[in-house]
């Protein structure tokens, strides 16, 4: 297969990013054949090589893209801020949650860092279109929940200026479902307490009676909020 037959094949398919299985079915060809086509390509500069079995058809121009290449990821905390317009801040990170231990790397320039989760926390994402490449990503709801959870690397002024950016888009029943499913007393309390400063409110959400600090990343002296068992350390106005 040439160059120009292979690019028309993949604008045909809207795919900006390939695999070297992508190519097999494409063309037919067995994969060792793909498989050396492919690195003549890239010697000869006409394809670019992203990581192994993965390649596009020009350099990639929004990180976004390259959870493309990570299949057990979805894309979290501030790269999903960066993805709602909630910051303007552009960081040269891409955001990764994965359900496995995977290390952080380059690609492109780009800082690729993974977040472990539990099983039972990956959920709540969904596919977006990022120019010609399709990539999951958290929904408004479980950005909500999933930046909450890492707090001690995200801004809880950030996480608060997200809620009042989408607080006509948020679904409160789909939030409190995350929430019981998850079922963490900490979690129901921090993400709890920064619905309610937003006037939202949940049902029925589980709390224990130990009072815990609403922001891990400064001091334990604050007020106590009686209502949700927080020192509140941070004020949010």
């Amino acid at each position: 297969m040439d160059f120009f037959t292979l690019q028309r094949n993949l604008e045909e398919f809207g795919l900006e990013i390939f695999t070297l299985n992508d190519v097999v079915k494409i063309s037919g060809q067995k994969k060792e054949v793909v498989k050396t086509t492919l690195s003549r390509l890239v010697r000869q500069n006409k394809i670019f090589r992203l990581k192994t079995k993965y390649y596009s058809l020009k350099q990639i121009e929004n990180k976004l893209q390259l959870q493309r290449l990570f299949p057990e990821t979805y894309i979290g905390l501030h790269s999903a801020l960066e993805y709602y317009g909630s910051i303007t801040q552009r960081f040269n990170n891409l955001d990764l949650i994965a359900r496995n231990l995977l290390k952080n790397q380059n690609i492109n320039d780009t800082k690729i860092h993974f977040h472990k989760v539990k099983q039972e926390f990956f959920f709540g994402y969904k596919k977006a279109r990022i120019n010609n490449s399709e990539v999951f990503i958290s929904n408004i709801e479980k950005t909500i929940i999933d930046c909450t959870y890492f707090s001690s690397k995200i801004y809880l002024t950030d996480i608060d200026d997200f809620v009042k950016k989408n607080i006509e888009k948020i679904n409160i029943d789909l939030l409190g479902s995350y929430l019981k499913k998850i079922d963490s007393s900490v979690l129901n309390k921090r993400v709890g307490y920064l619905l309610d400063i937003n006037d939202l409110q949940i049902e029925k959400l589980r709390i224990n009676n130990k009072y815990e600090i609403l922001n891990v990343n400064l001091s334990k002296a604050g007020l106590k909020n009686t209502k949700w068992k927080l020192i509140v350390n941070e004020d949010l106005g």
